[in-house]
């Protein structure tokens, strides 16, 4: 075969298709967009399967993802307590190529599959993500359960030696299936997790991440120290029931700590526990349920110890007890800010 020369120019075309397809909500339009650009030449295709590493390895498939039974997931929203609210969408894969087409393999396996080089293959990933305000229960192939926070995401590879979650942002409660001869591990911003069989749950932050465990106990690793072995890494701390360890934090001493793990999980039941924190915690973990901002007008406010139970629920009902509680005035300043002042 002669060596193929590909200019700069297609890479980038390449380049700019491969981070499109990749993307949560592929439109038909984007779709059939790709379909003409990759069909155009075979430098196209082999300068696609260099950027996105699909090329060599990838054989004509069916999508796991195309049945059902791997998209067990159920997903409820705020308004869903007060008014009807578009449903969550969830990835559609629906083929609507020729199944000859050499592009019809390569625009669907771009949206269902991740490459890691460092392991040699291929591998499929099960996507599952949250808009904001909504919380979703994601059942694996294995049997372990996966609660999704408010605008949360992960990519799931279950193999044969091992079952990796990649938490790509957000908040996920685990109730993993003990397997002694597949390991769970969760890659997180911040480092590494692993257990066998737990109830835990990763709040990433930024570039840190804070892991509690109410049931069994887990492994945590700081990401300076990972390596492509997981099974064979040292670990940092072995957390148990109503411990955290915060990730990647170099603010924190890089160890264990106890916390009450039922508060650190109430969100599952749409509520906020605070024992002492501050109410510019408070307002932090708010903004999270709600796509409007919602800032502190007074800095005298942001140390004020909380001590408090909030349900979350639609925003105008949430700041109604915020003002009520707090003795606050919540101030619309535009319709993407809402601002927080102490009565007088």
């Amino acid at each position: 075969m002669n060596e193929q020369i590909i200019d700069d120019k297609i890479l980038d075309e390449a380049t700019e298709w491969f981070v499109l397809m990749r993307a949560d909500d592929i439109s038909p339009e984007r779709a059939a967009g790709f379909a003409d650009w990759i069909s155009q030449s075979d430098l196209h295709q082999a300068a696609y399967g260099e950027i996105g590493g699909l090329w060599d390895e990838i054989p004509v498939m069916v999508s796991p993802a195309a049945s059902p039974a791997r998209d067990n997931a159920s997903v409820t929203s705020l308004a869903d307590h007060k008014i009807q609210k578009k449903s969550h969408k969830h990835i559609s894969r629906k083929q609507i190529w020729s199944p000859g087409m050499i592009a019809a393999s390569i625009a669907f396996l771009a949206i269902s599959i991740v490459s890691y080089g460092q392991w040699g293959h291929n591998i499929w990933m099960d996507s599952h993500s949250t808009e904001i305000g909504e919380l979703a229960d994601v059942i694996l192939d294995d049997g372990s359960h996966l609660v999704l926070n408010t605008n949360s995401e992960v990519r799931v590879d279950l193999q044969k030696d091992k079952r990796v979650v990649y938490l790509k942002r957000g908040e996920v409660f685990f109730e993993v299936v003990k397997d002694e001869d597949r390991p769970f591990f969760v890659e997180t911003t911040g480092g590494l997790v692993r257990v066998l069989g737990t109830k835990f749950n990763i709040r990433q932050k930024d570039f840190h991440s804070d892991v509690t465990v109410l049931e069994g106990s887990v492994g945590v690793m700081d990401h300076g120290r990972m390596t492509d072995n997981y099974a064979a890494m040292p670990f940092d701390a072995t957390l148990t029931s109503d411990q955290k360890f915060s990730l990647g934090n170099d603010a924190v001493d890089n160890k264990a700590v106890a916390v009450d793990s039922h508060a650190v999980l109430s969100w599952r039941d749409r509520k906020l526990i605070y024992n002492g924190e501050s109410f510019a915690d408070l307002v932090e973990d708010i903004n999270r349920y709600y796509d409007v901002e919602i800032r502190i007008g007074d800095p005298a406010l942001r140390d004020i110890e909380v001590v408090a139970i909030l349900k979350i629920e639609d925003r105008a009902t949430t700041l109604k007890a915020l003002e009520t509680t707090f003795n606050v005035n919540a101030r619309v300043i535009s319709k993407d800010l809402i601002t927080l002042y102490p009565n007088k």
